[in-house]
């Protein structure tokens, strides 16, 4: 069965010290139960959201089991769920590295399974649905955004 081989590893220097987290040598196997993947790159201009993805429009990728969005600029990540239904929307930051063509950090989903949750009455109470869009939107106001998105099922 084809399978991602993720790796995750952080160093953080604090004067004299170090806090490490995670492995650059045992990877977080990922299943693709469809063995497929996708591979894009955006180039979004200033002040301007594109979807990326769409489960309807990419029925074979529509239930994804890995998700990886980078940027090299500061873009929102909007992740729709109940699409033409309900309309619900989580809203992430993705941090670029502020250099054309170097992306930030990653924002990786191993799965497309998200909950909604309200949190006013009971903490964890809502509903799990699937992530149904992907949009982003260039927060810039004067550089072109290059968002890569990686899906794989």
């Amino acid at each position: 069965m084809p399978s991602i081989q993720l790796f995750q590893f952080f160093v953080i220097d604090l004067d004299e010290r170090q806090v490490k987290g995670g492995s650059l040598s045992q990877a977080r196997s990922i299943a693709l139960g469809d063995g497929e993947v996708s591979d894009q790159t955006y180039k979004i201009a200033p002040e301007t959201a594109v979807k990326l993805f769409d489960a309807i429009e990419n029925e074979s990728l529509g239930s994804f089991d890995f998700c990886w969005i980078e940027s090299d600029r500061d873009v929102l990540i909007q992740l729709t769920t109940g699409v033409g239904v309900t309309d619900a929307y989580d809203v992430k930051t993705l941090r670029g590295s502020g250099t054309a063509g170097q992306p930030g950090p990653a924002l990786v989903l191993g799965s497309n399974v998200t909950q909604l949750l309200d949190g006013t009455v009971d903490a964890f109470d809502g509903s799990a649905d699937t992530v149904g869009e992907i949009w982003a939107y260039n927060e810039s106001s004067t550089e072109t955004a290059r968002v890569r998105l990686v899906i794989g099922t």
